[in-house]
């Protein structure tokens, strides 16, 4: 099995840019399942969020799921966005909020179960991260999948890879998301456990995060603080994406995908 996962897609330029290379990224390394974290693709004066026509046109590209993180309600279509079979939010938010954490995906005869999960370095309210994901694994262990992602949105290296770790020989890849800035570390910890502290983003480089810095400098460095609208940063898009390979539900190769900037 081969899975590609294309990391924190940073609004309509983010979006604009998978339309034009997706399709020759699908026929470079022929993946049988492609999941992207789209949590950022709303364009908004909070600057973050996805609403329903961005998803479907990521779907449209071949995304077989979408996960979120700690802006997965924002926006004006926060709520009603999760209605979409194939968008995810965090398991561990809670039942009360809109959408599901997890899904099974099918296709060319293997099954990948996908797990939507946020770090208390995100969102420090939610609901433990092991327990929520022990509970899903018991739920699916009767389903024989072939593979098991968890998208780690969160803040915390130890956060991330103290769950890998936990799970070791249960899941195939944990890939942590929610930072923007692609990790070195990718690697196959013990039992078979595709590893990065975080994938990266997709979206316009050049800025903080994907955005103009100003708002951040705004926030962070006066003593007033004044809330100004999110825009886009403007310099070249960057693909922070990685192709996972699995056997047996293992996975046996990790390798990050960085083509030059079209």
């Amino acid at each position: 099995m081969k899975l590609l996962f294309i990391g924190d897609i940073v609004g309509q330029v983010g979006l604009e840019y998978l339309e034009k290379h997706l399709p020759n990224l699908k026929n470079q390394y022929n993946p049988d399942f492609i999941v992207a974290n789209g949590e950022n693709l709303a364009e908004n004066d909070f600057g973050a969020g996805l609403t329903k026509q961005a998803a479907e046109r990521l779907h449209h590209l071949g995304v077989q799921a979408i996960t979120g993180g700690n802006h997965s309600w924002d926006g004006s279509e926060g709520s009603t966005v999760h209605d979409l079979e194939y968008v995810l939010r965090p398991l561990n938010r809670g039942k009360n909020w809109a959408g599901r954490g997890g899904l099974i995906l099918e296709q060319n005869n293997l099954k990948l179960g996908v797990i939507n999960i946020v770090g208390r370095s995100a969102i420090p309210d939610v609901d433990t991260p092991f327990l929520a994901i022990e509970n899903q694994l018991e739920a699916w262990q009767d389903k024989n999948l072939d593979g098991i992602l968890i998208d780690f949105h969160g803040e915390s290296v130890f956060e991330k890879i103290s769950i890998a770790y936990a799970f070791t020989g249960k899941i195939s890849a944990l890939l942590g998301t929610h930072t923007h800035v692609p990790t070195l570390d990718t690697r196959i910890l013990e039992g078979g456990v595709a590893y990065v502290s975080d994938v990266g983003m997709t979206g316009p480089s050049g800025g903080a995060q994907g955005y103009d810095p100003a708002s951040f400098v705004q926030r962070f460095c006066t003593q007033g603080y004044v809330k100004q609208p999110m825009k886009l940063a403007t310099g070249a898009v960057e693909l922070g994406a990685v192709l996972v390979e699995i056997v047996g539900s293992r996975a046996t190769g990790i390798q990050r995908i960085n083509p030059e900037h079209p």
